[in-house]
């Protein structure tokens, strides 16, 4: 045979190097097309997810401005017909978010407007439809993009009925100027050709982040009017109303019937997209001219970044705390942090087991463990323990009087001056409602005595609830280990009859259970 007709290794290496290679080339071409589909669909359903964040927060905008309408709808002044004095309220509730309070009657007359003095004459507030949406029930109206009569400027309004004794007395609403939405859409940081808007219910763009003064009060471009006719949310291709190309997702709440459009230029979107796939692509052709000369060695740190993940994997399951060192292997890494999350949660799920959500202080159950971890430890060393019962007096009126939100408040605000006037060894609890509990460590019951008193003048003191001040007292009973009971069981209960002592004694005092050998007696 010729030599010549001889093939070399070379070249046999070559032949099988092409036998393994053009396929796996062509597969990964495949791949390459199909990821950038994904890509595209992954990018669509993540700015669908950020279309509907960004309707969720206009949503909580409205919904925070309605909540100060409904308190302040709550003021006696409005009860008593003092519309000077709720004129004078009103003006005090203006801020950053609230341009202009309007009190008007059923029928849309202005009754004060805080841009005008009190008693000045007024125009004309709501249209008929609005007035009779506001008649048919109690709920709020956001009203589309319009022209305020009185501050001659573009306005949104957030409209609540005023209802007294079943009677539909008074519209109470805030005026929002579009300028604020336009700062919530700076805030969300898009990337500067993104062009975003906020559109309302009847499709009229109210903010805008390119050309705002130009575009406000215009409808929507007629592709996004009928995406936004057919589906709630989705995304469209089509132009902007300058006709601008771009990718259009948007999202309609399903409570105000505002929606947020997001236009991203589709020359900058596809330039991403395929400058992805031609990263993608460069790293797969780095990846077989490497992969053979380095095949045994990613076998190593797979195997390795693989075990590295044992050890965190058990002690999570012995519920410890874990911290994943970097494992040098994207998937193992992922793995690593999903552990990690894992161990976040757990600890996070332990502490909210055992604490109070509102106060941050701890709940009934971890109070009598650590309770009865303390009466185990007294009794082996001879110390003392005392338990302090604390009722707030007063509570209910609070709550009734500024509401539920104000009540939280003042829980929060009492939690606080509690935590800060005992010892760090001390404890702390919210027992449920207006309830505490307070766990002495090493003091006598005099000392105790002392010390709940001086908790008693803390709690007592004025609470500052949203500009408004409120009162509360406190009744406290005392029991203390081994006075007053071996048990936890036995010094809550003591400590919980004193309190209610207390309270029949007049309130706002603090009573010292009886020893348990005097209770029998």
């Amino acid at each position: 045979m010729a030599t010549g007709s001889v093939p070399s290794v070379r070249s046999r290496i070559n032949q099988l190097a092409a036998v393994f290679i053009v396929p796996a080339l062509l597969i990964v071409i495949g791949l390459l097309v199909f990821d950038y589909h994904q890509a595209r669909a992954k990018l669509i359903d993540h700015h669908i997810t950020t279309a509907r964040a960004m309707t969720s927060l206009v949503d909580k905008d409205f919904a925070s401005v309605e909540a100060t309408l409904r308190a302040l709808a709550t003021s006696p002044a409005i009860a008593d017909n003092d519309l000077q004095r709720f004129y004078e309220q009103a003006q005090e509730m203006l801020s950053g978010q609230i341009e202009n309070i309007v009190l008007s009657d059923p029928q849309g007359n202005q009754v004060f407007n805080t841009l005008r003095p009190f008693g000045a004459a007024l125009p004309p507030f709501n249209t008929p439809a609005t007035r009779q949406l506001l008649s048919d029930r109690k709920e709020a109206v956001v009203s589309g993009l319009f022209t305020g009569k009185v501050s001659m400027r573009p306005m949104i309004s957030i409209t609540v009925p005023v209802w007294r004794d079943n009677r539909h007395v008074y519209n109470l609403s805030a005026g929002i100027s579009p300028w604020r939405l336009n700062t919530l859409l700076s805030q969300q940081q898009l990337p500067d050709d993104w062009i975003t808007a906020i559109l309302d219910e009847n499709n009229v763009i109210v903010s805008r982040t390119h050309e705002m003064s130009r575009f406000m009060g215009r409808s929507a471009a007629p592709n996004l009017g009928n995406a936004l006719a057919t589906n709630n949310e989705g995304y469209f291709y089509g132009s902007t109303s300058e006709g601008v190309s771009v990718l259009g997702i948007y999202s309609r709440s399903p409570a105000t019937k505002w929606s947020v459009a997001i236009g991203l230029p589709t020359s900058s979107l596809n330039a991403a997209l395929w400058r992805q796939v031609g990263w993608l692509a460069l790293g797969a052709i780095v990846l077989f001219a490497l992969s053979l000369a380095f095949a045994r060695t990613i076998a190593k740190r797979l195997a390795r970044s693989v075990t590295g993940l044992i050890e965190p994997a058990l002690a999570l399951g012995e519920g410890e705390k874990i911290v994943m060192p970097a494992l040098d292997l994207r998937e193992a890494d992922e793995v690593g942090k999903a552990l990690t999350r894992a161990s976040r949660m757990l600890e996070i799920a332990r502490y909210q087991a055992n604490h109070d959500v509102l106060t941050g202080l701890a709940n009934r159950g971890l109070f009598q463990e650590l309770v009865n971890s303390q009466l185990a430890l007294a009794g082996r060393n001879g110390t003392h323990v005392a338990v302090l019962f604390i009722d707030l007096d007063g509570f209910k009126e609070v709550n009734d009087t500024y509401g539920h939100a104000a009540g939280d408040d003042l829980l929060y605000q009492a939690s606080t001056r509690l935590r800060a006037s005992v010892r760090e060894s001390d404890v702390v609890a919210r027992l449920g409602g207006d309830e505490f509990a307070v766990m002495l460590i090493s003091v006598l019951p005099d000392k105790a005595e002392a010390l709940a008193q001086n908790l008693l003048e803390t709690v007592s003191a004025e609470y500052d609830i949203a500009g408004k001040v409120a009162t509360v007292s406190a009744s406290i009973g005392v029991a203390c280990y081994p006075e007053s009971g071996a048990t936890m069981q036995e010094l809550l209960f003591a400590a919980d009859t004193a309190m209610y002592k207390a309270k029949q004694a007049g309130k706002r005092q603090v009573i010292l259970a009886q020893a348990a050998h005097a209770t029998a007696d």
